[in-house]
């Protein structure tokens, strides 16, 4: 990481910012894993810890909490691309967020370049997809049990906790009318 510490509060921006954490030195984490959960926005972030994107206000964005986790490997040994995202190999996202936001998300690491490929950097992105700005609290653990298999295209679920049921609610609801209307 490029950073030392283990855990830290970090700033999420608004309308699809992110707070990121990346390293070449895959060693570093191998065998680790981390947790993010939101905090209050009072929280005061942890200066030096991981670094910020903006986001992008033109785009239409709803007011909500949550985030998305996700496992950015890059190849810089080609850095006469033009486009960043050009230089992306994989993306890899953890607990379901590529599916929905999570208030909390506490996985393995997985999907790991192997320790002899030099030139790529892993990076830990996490993203907020609402127009108010978040702050999570995110720590890194190390993992005896994690076998890292370092299969880069494989799936992370994790544990997600999501307190946004809302969603959910309503089509259990819409079911329950639809069943009650057979019976």
């Amino acid at each position: 990481m490029n950073t030392t510490a283990l855990s830290g509060i970090a700033y999420l921006p608004p309308y699809g910012g992110a707070w990121h954490n990346c390293t070449r030195n895959i060693e570093t984490i191998f065998n680790k894993s981390f947790s993010v959960k939101l905090v209050d926005n009072s929280t005061p972030i942890t200066p030096g810890f991981g670094d910020y994107a903006k986001g992008n206000s033109s785009l239409n964005r709803i007011y909500d909490i949550g985030f998305v986790v996700s496992l950015k490997v890059m190849d810089l040994n080609h850095t006469e691309l033009k486009d960043p995202k050009d230089q992306l190999l994989n993306v890899i996202y953890y607990c379901n967020t590529s599916e929905y936001s999570v208030t909390q998300c506490d996985s393995q690491f997985i999907g790991l370049p192997f320790q002899n490929q030099t030139g790529l950097q892993w990076c830990l992105s996490i993203k907020n997809p609402y127009n108010n700005s978040q702050k999570a609290n995110v720590s890194f653990d190390s993992d005896e049990t994690s076998t890292n298999t370092n299969i880069i295209n494989i799936s992370a679920n994790g544990v997600a906790h999501n307190l946004n049921n809302k969603h959910l609610l309503l089509v259990l609801l819409i079911l329950f009318q639809m069943l009650w209307e057979y019976l």
